[in-house]
C-alpha cells in the first residue's frame, strides 16, 4: 500500500500545468452540467420536453451507447488473455477503465431519467420482479460493474508484480467471463428491454438485441482504439505498434461490416413492409430526423472504407474512422429511442415531437465531462503497463 501511494503521489507532482488545467476546465463543465440534475431531482422532468407519449428522451439514448461502449471496450482483455495478444497488453487497463467508467455513464444515466433515482436505487436489492427486463437488466450492471472491478484489481496486482500465480489466473478468468457476460446477459437484455414492446414497430423485432450487440462491439471497440492513439500522441510514444494498429483496424472492419450488414437490411425490411407503423417511422427517419439518419449509415459505410485499406488502419486513419463510427452509432441510438417512440399509437394523437432541451442536454454534458475527468485522474494515478514497463526500461 505504501508503494502504492507513493506511486500516486510521484505521479500527482510530475505533472505538468496542461494536466491540471484540463482538469479543471472538466471538472467546471461537469459541475455546472450536473447542477441542472440537482434541480430535477427537485422539481422533476416537468421542465424538460419528454411527455407521456414519448417518455424516454436523450438520457436513454445515453443509456444504450454507454452501454455498447462498455461491452465492447472488453474485447481488449479477451485479446490478452483468451488469444495471447501480448502486443495488446499496454491498453489492458485503459480498456478495463473505459468499460467500467461507460456503464458507470451508463446507470447514471438511468438515474437522471427516472423520477425518483432513489426509489431506483432500491432494485433488485427491495424492489423486484424477476420476470420484468428491467430486474433483469438492473441486475445485470451491477454483476457487469462487479466483475470488472474485480479485473482492474487483479491487473493492477500484476502490474505491480504482487499478483500470485492465482490472482494471474483469477485475471485471466475474468477477461474471458467478461465478455459474454457483456454482449449477452448485459447487452442483449438490454436491446430485449426495446424488443418486446409490441406497439413500436421500430422496437419489436428479434434482431434488435443482435443489433445491440454487434453496434456495442463496433462502439466499444472503437473508443479503445482512439484513446489508444490520441494517448500514443499525447505522450509521444508508441503505445502499441503499427502490427497492433493494423490488427485493431481488421476487428473494426469486421464489426463494422455486420452492425452495417444488420442495419441495412433491418431499413430494407422496414421500408418495404407496408405496414402503417412501419412506413411512418420510414417517413421520419427520412424527413425530420434525415440528419442523424445520415450520419448514422453515411457514417458506418465511410468508417468501414477507411478501414478497409491498409492506410486506414494506421494511427491517423484509425482516428478518423473511429471518431466517425463513434459519431454514428451515438447517432443511431438517438434514432432507435426518439424516432422508436414518435410514431402515435393511435391517429387521434397527431405529430408527436421531441427534441431536448437545456434542461437535459446539460446534465448529459457534464456526465461525460465527470466521465473524462475520472479517467485522466485514474490514468494519472494508477499504475497502468505502459507507465510501468517504461519505468523498468
Amino acid at each position: 500500500m505504501k508503494e502504492l501511494s507513493g506511486h500516486i503521489r510521484e505521479n500527482i507532482a510530475g505533472s505538468n500545468r496542461i494536466f491540471y488545467v484540463y482538469c479543471f476546465i472538466l471538472l467546471v463543465i461537469a459541475v455546472v452540467g450536473l447542477s441542472q440534475a440537482v434541480k430535477s431531482l427537485a422539481f422533476g422532468h416537468g421542465h424538460s420536453t419528454m411527455s407521456d407519449m414519448v417518455p424516454w428522451g436523450m438520457y436513454i439514448s445515453g443509456l444504450a451507447f454507454f452501454i455498447g461502449c462498455s461491452a465492447g471496450a472488453t474485447m481488449v482483455g479477451l485479446l490478452i488473455h483468451g488469444f495471447g495478444r501480448e502486443d495488446y497488453h499496454p491498453v489492458g487497463t485503459r480498456a478495463i477503465l473505459l468499460a467500467l467508467l461507460s456503464i458507470f455513464g451508463a446507470m447514471n444515466c438511468v438515474m437522471m431519467d427516472v423520477g425518483n433515482p432513489f426509489r431506483a436505487m432500491k432494485i433488485p436489492f427491495l424492489l423486484r420482479n424477476e420476470t420484468s427486463m428491467f430486474f433483469i437488466s438492473s441486475s445485470s450492471y451491477m454483476g457487469f460493474m462487479t466483475i470488472l472491478g474485480a479485473e482492474l484489481f487483479m491487473t493492477i496486482k500484476i502490474t505491480r508484480g504482487k499478483a500470485s500465480s492465482r490472482d494471474k489466473l483469477l485475471a485471466k478468468l475474468l477477461a474471458i467471463v467478461a465478455v459474454p457476460y457483456a454482449l449477452v446477459v448485459v447487452h442483449s437484455f438490454t436491446g430485449t428491454i426495446f424488443g418486446v414492446v409490441k406497439a413500436r414497430e421500430m422496437w419489436n423485432t428479434p434482431l434488435l438485441p443482435i443489433h445491440f450487440v454487434t453496434s456495442a462491439l463496433a462502439s466499444g471497440f472503437a473508443l479503445v482504439i482512439l484513446v489508444t492513439v490520441i494517448t500514443s500522441w499525447i505522450h509521444n510514444k508508441e503505445l502499441v505498434s503499427m502490427d497492433t494498429f493494423n490488427h485493431m483496424g481488421f476487428l473494426l472492419l469486421f464489426f463494422l461490416i455486420a452492425t452495417v450488414f444488420i442495419d441495412v437490411f433491418d431499413y430494407i425490411i422496414l421500408s418495404y413492409s407496408a405496414t402503417e407503423e412501419g412506413m411512418e417511422t420510414w417517413h421520419l427517419l427520412t424527413g425530420r430526423y434525415l440528419v442523424t439518419f445520415l450520419i448514422n449509415m453515411g457514417g458506418l459505410f465511410s468508417a468501414l472504407t477507411i478501414v478497409a485499406f491498409k492506410k486506414g488502419r494506421t494511427p491517423r486513419g484509425l482516428l478518423y474512422a473511429t471518431s466517425i463510427t463513434l459519431l454514428a452509432i451515438v447517432a443511431y441510438r438517438i434514432n432507435i429511442i426518439s424516432v422508436g417512440q414518435l410514431v402515435p399509437l393511435y391517429p387521434e394523437l397527431g405529430e408527436l415531437e421531441y427534441i431536448p432541451n437545456i434542461h437535459e442536454v446539460a446534465p448529459f454534458i457534464g456526465l461525460v465531462a465527470l466521465l473524462m475527468f475520472i479517467y485522466a485522474v485514474l490514468t494519472k494515478v494508477l499504475p497502468l503497463e505502459d507507465k510501468v514497463h517504461a519505468s523498468h526500461t
